[in-house]
């Protein structure tokens, strides 16, 4: 599909977080299915380095139909940079970002769902893939112990 029919995607994280969980998510998926998702890795957080790439990127994936913009830690530097950087642009930022989520967008229509729309079955995907397992092994906590 025409990337320029899509709503656009950026990823943004902390250290190399954005470019390792999307090149972790291109190893699982078929080839070309997650083309056109940026990543921008933050390294500690803003700066105007940062700014810059971060600006680059939002313009480079809006192609008229808005952007979703998927970031790891909710109100940090790089998820205010967004929302600030963002203005003017049709544009969701969805905080906690994950591998499932990347996952999710292979199974999204991009050109017909809106950014909110994206941005919610992306969110969902990620609280769907949070559980606890214990191992089958594992002995009971003591009574009144968690």
């Amino acid at each position: 599909m025409n990337e320029a029919n899509r709503v656009g995607i950026a990823i943004v994280g902390h250290g190399s977080t954005a470019s390792s969980l999307l090149a972790a998510a291109r190893g699982i998926v078929p080839a070309g299915a997650l083309d056109g998702v940026l990543a921008i890795d933050a390294g500690l957080g803003e700066t105007p380095t940062f700014t810059e790439a971060l600006c680059g990127a939002i313009a480079k994936v809006d192609r008229g139909r808005g952007v979703v913009v998927l970031v790891d830690l909710l109100g940090a530097s790089p998820c205010q940079c967004a929302r600030r950087e963002g203005a003017g642009h049709s544009m969701v930022v969805v905080s906690g970002l994950t591998i499932a989520m990347l996952l999710k967008l292979i199974g999204l229509d991009r050109a017909t769902l809106t950014p909110r729309q994206i941005a919610e079955a992306c969110a969902e995907a990620a609280r769907r893939a949070v559980g606890v397992d214990l191992p089958l092994c594992a002995e009971p906590a003591p009574h009144g112990e968690p």
